[in-house]
């Protein structure tokens, strides 16, 4: 009941900020601009929730997708614990050992993967980025893929990878659409002697002889 209260909650906070920003246009709030940023996105109240704190002082699409990136490392590093304490009980079936093991191999994978990320994310290399980021979600796809006898024992937290690693990916998708935008809109303006004053017509164009 009292989560089910403060989702009502959240959503309805949400609901006044795009009330506010459709009323009022100009004013672009970083509750707003955050929103706007997450509302297309796999999870946008996980989103919000994520970057909103860090949406102060020199912000931008690109300080947004850190922030959600780290949350994935961060959540990935969370459940990487939980399949190593899970692995030392001594009361674990063969099968769901095996399952695990091999869930901690692609949890690894993924650390990994997001650490190479992050550094392109800081060179601004979206595309590279989003190439190394995409193995993420395959390898937690994988992970789930084990628990076929039963149910998983890390689902609420693989599903966290999930939303923000969606999330992120999302983010990195925005920016390349909309540097894609801008390299066309560049190639598109006239060039400088398309864009430069008409020649003078020649009086003298079709005349025989002498022109005066």
């Amino acid at each position: 009941m009292e989560h089910f209260t403060k989702t009502l909650l959240f959503i309805a906070s949400i609901s006044c900020i795009l009330v506010h920003t459709n009323a009022v246009p100009t004013t672009r709030t970083p509750q707003a601009r955050v929103w706007a940023l997450c509302k297309p996105t796999t999870n946008p109240v996980l989103c919000y929730k994520t970057i909103l704190p860090r949406a102060f002082g020199k912000f931008n699409i690109y300080k947004a997708l850190e922030v959600e990136v780290i949350a994935t490392q961060n959540q990935v590093k969370r459940t990487s614990s939980l399949i190593a304490l899970l692995l030392a009980k001594q009361s674990l079936s063969k099968s769901l050992r095996e399952s695990l093991t091999t869930c901690q191999e692609q949890y690894s994978n993924m650390i990994d993967d997001i650490d190479i990320t992050i550094k392109e994310v800081a060179r601004r290399n979206v595309v590279e980025a989003r190439f190394k980021f995409s193995a993420v979600l395959s390898y937690q796809a994988s992970c789930n893929d084990e628990f076929i006898d039963g149910p998983s024992p890390i689902a609420n937290e693989a599903q966290g990878v999930y939303d923000l690693g969606g999330n992120s990916l999302d983010l990195m998708k925005a920016i390349e659409d909309r540097e894609a935008r801008r390299e066309s809109k560049k190639h598109s303006k006239p060039s400088s002697s398309s864009s430069s004053s008409p020649a003078v017509p020649n009086p003298c164009k079709g005349v025989i002889g002498i022109c005066g």
